[in-house]
């Protein structure tokens, strides 16, 4: 079986995927590629090169590019594909691979190109929508004959879309064109979930982090008085010119360091040179298009997150956009406030300074984040203790407002870890106590990467 490989912008493909008899895979760069090795690259872990790359490189590439979902198991069973069979897959999914990458049979033509609004889509009317959002509120899936023309990795409820002058539109089938938002739907079972991730992404955002641009929506339900929370949030990976759209090509952590899906977390790698790691992210960023920026940036994301206690952000939740060749570091997208759940595991998603949890973590351990992050000379400047005091003494409040009483009295608590571990005054205001769990002691046996 052989597969063309595209990236929207080129006219032709920029390689061939071709699966074996035995499942395994092999890719080549096509000459595409070679008459531009910097915007023909599709992943950093995969370099424009004469040799086809083989099994293990495609896998870690291509593999992330599918994800579990209805249409992944509607396609295993309609076909009776197992799901190792990454090529197999490909054939019947590869039109809708995440960013500007698609792969489909060859000869079949790209499937994707730019969007034309409005005669690329078609308007999701107002029962359609309350439909579709209350099934995925409910029940985690889109109802019966529901199409989803754009799937979004991720356990949350979400559907891609696209939105415009407060209409929600999907592209029309066959089309090829772009979303432009992801809709997030809160889950019955944890109902105020999208409304703490708009809350901290807002206070990200106040505290000038790059952030992906979010909306908290609340729409209403059978009951009256009663909603159903919701996040809509700009892609990132899309640019609007005038009435086209157009993608942005865009990878993960994962994919740009050759790690397959099953590595998205550090603590399940074994071999050094073969695990999602600070010191992995530090390589990484010296091979982007702004090194010294990119560690910064990423810095900022991590201390963040540790202080709101988001132990979620794994090799897949971190991305490298290609707005520049050798590509920069994607906005802080997907912060959820993990710790706040006493049924997971609290363990980082990858150590600092050699610690699991933030009940260890002390200067030694941020100064050794540093280091493997490529900070030639790390220190725990007033840059870092600004951002922290930033959380406490204007984010709290904040939190209160717009996330509710129980994520700010949270987050005091989780920072007030981190204040003592390192051993500063952040000025957390005084609140009322918060139940964490402590070093990864959870009410139950299962963890947050189970669901991840």
């Amino acid at each position: 079986m052989i597969l063309d490989v595209w990236l929207e912008g080129f006219e032709a493909p920029i390689g061939v995927l071709e699966r074996h008899d035995d499942k395994s895979l092999t890719f080549s760069y096509g000459p595409q590629a070679f008459a531009d090795p910097d915007r023909g690259r599709i992943s950093m872990s995969l370099p424009v090169r004469d040799a086809p790359y083989t099994d293990d490189a495609c896998i870690a590439y291509f593999g992330n590019l599918l994800f579990e979902g209805q249409e992944l198991e509607r396609v295993r069973a309609r076909h009776g594909i197992d799901r190792d069979d990454h090529g197999g897959l490909l054939y019947h999914l590869g039109a809708d691979c995440p960013g500007a990458i698609s792969v489909t049979p060859q000869g079949a033509g790209p499937g994707k190109r730019p969007g034309v609004f409005p005669q690329d889509y078609e308007e999701i009317g107002q029962p359609q929508l309350a439909r579709i959002v209350a099934s995925l509120h409910h029940t985690g899936r889109l109802p019966d004959g529901a199409r989803d023309p754009s799937p979004v990795a991720g356990v949350q409820p979400k559907l891609a879309l696209l939105h415009h002058d407060g209409a929600f539109h999907l592209p029309k089938p066959g089309s090829g064109a772009p979303t432009t938002h992801i809709l997030k739907v809160a889950p019955r079972e944890d109902a105020v979930l999208t409304r703490h991730e708009a809350a901290l992404l807002d206070l990200a955002r106040h505290l000038d982090l790059d952030v992906a641009q979010t909306t908290r929506l609340q729409f209403p339900q059978a009951q009256p008085g009663q909603r159903i929370e919701a996040l809509l949030s700009t892609r990132f990976d899309r640019i609007l010119d005038g009435d086209l759209v157009h993608r942005v090509h865009v990878e993960d952590f994962c994919q740009a360091l050759g790690l397959p899906r099953q590595l998205k977390y550090e603590r399940d790698g074994v071999e050094a040179d073969r695990r999602f790691s600070a010191a992995a992210v530090g390589r990484m960023a010296g091979e982007t298009a702004q090194p010294a920026q990119f560690r910064i940036s990423f810095l900022k994301q991590s201390l963040f997150n540790l202080a709101v206690g988001n132990t979620d952000n794994h090799g897949k939740n971190s991305s490298i956009l290609y707005t520049l060749p050798r590509g920069v570091l994607a906005p802080l997208y997907d912060v959820v406030p993990v710790v706040m759940d006493r049924r997971v595991t609290h363990e980082f998603a990858f150590r600092v300074g050699g610690h699991d949890y933030i009940e260890d973590v002390d200067q030694a351990a941020m100064l050794a984040l540093m280091g493997d992050l490529g900070f030639s000379r790390p220190r725990l400047s007033e840059r870092w203790l600004k951002l922290l005091r930033g959380i406490a003494v204007e984010g709290i409040d904040r939190l209160h407002r717009d996330g509710g009483k129980a994520l700010a009295d949270y987050v005091a608590a989780q920072l007030g870890i981190l204040e003592a571990a390192l051993k500063v005054d952040v000025g957390i205001p005084q609140r009322d106590f918060f139940p964490r769990a402590v070093r990864g002691r959870s009410d139950s046996a299962g963890g947050w990467g189970a669901f991840s």
